[in-house]
C-alpha cells in the first residue's frame, strides 16, 4: 500500500439484508459497529456496507463510516468504494478507496485528502480494516 498507515479499525456486522438477486448477482447491505484508531486518535462509530456479489467470486462494494472521537465531539465521516474477491469458507477480501470529511477538531487535516485501504471480512462478520494517507 502507498503513503502513510493512519488506520486501522475492527467492525462487528450485526445486520443484514439481502437487497436483491436479480441477474444472479447478489446484493447485500451490512450495518456494522467500529471501533479502532484514526490519525493516532482512538474513535468509535457505526458503518453501512452495500455489496453486490456476482456469480464469478468477485464483488464491489460502497461504504459509510461515520466515526466520533472518544472523549470530545469531534467526528469523521467517511465514503468509499472497494473491489473484493470471496475467498474458501465465505470470507471477502476488499482493496478500496475512502473520501473523509470533517466540520472541525482532530480529522480536518484529512479533508481533501484520498484515503486507501483494505478490509477483510471474516464468515463470521467480523471485519479488520487498515487505512493509508494516499500520497
Amino acid at each position: 500500500m502507498t503513503g502513510n498507515r493512519i488506520a486501522e479499525l475492527r467492525t462487528k456486522i450485526n445486520a443484514t439484508r439481502v437487497v436483491s438477486t436479480e441477474n444472479d448477482v447478489i446484493t447485500l447491505e451490512f450495518s456494522a459497529k467500529a471501533a479502532g484508531t484514526v490519525d493516532g486518535h482512538a474513535v468509535q462509530g457505526v458503518a453501512t456496507h452495500v455489496s453486490k456479489r456476482y456469480p464469478d467470486g468477485t464483488e464491489t462494494a460502497t461504504a459509510q463510516f461515520v466515526l466520533n472521537a472518544e472523549g470530545c465531539p469531534d467526528q469523521l465521516v467517511l465514503t468509499g468504494m472497494a473491489a473484493g474477491t470471496l475467498q474458501d469458507g465465505g470470507a471477502v477480501s476488499y482493496e478500496g478507496f475512502f473520501v473523509a470529511r470533517a466540520t472541525r477538531g482532530r480529522f480536518v487535516d484529512l479533508n481533501g485528502k484520498a484515503i486507501v485501504g483494505t478490509a477483510r471480512m471474516e464468515a463470521d462478520g467480523r471485519v479488520t480494516h487498515v487505512w493509508y494517507l494516499f500520497s
